[in-house]
């Protein structure tokens, strides 16, 4: 998964699922580091379910879409 497919996402916050792709890891790796307090990121649990907030996640990877159009807005 790109950046640029995660940051397409519907929603403020992604699964582990997602998460895992985009970092190269386990999706258990994440949900032992976030019960650790060792994640990094802002999370929240849901259940037993682990979301990741997607604008940290973005961040974390180097992406911030306002830079990838070139930072010129279009007038139409």
């Amino acid at each position: 998964m790109t950046p640029q497919e995660l940051a397409a996402l519907p929603g403020n916050s992604v699964g582990t699922k997602e998460a895992a792709a985009i970092l190269g890891v386990s999706r258990w790796g994440l949900t032992l580091a976030a019960k650790q307090g060792q994640l990094g990121l802002p999370f929240a649990f849901s259940g037993n379910r682990l979301k990741i907030s997607k604008a940290a996640l973005l961040a974390y990877c180097g992406y911030h879409p306002e830079a990838q159009d070139g930072g010129q807005e279009s007038n139409g």
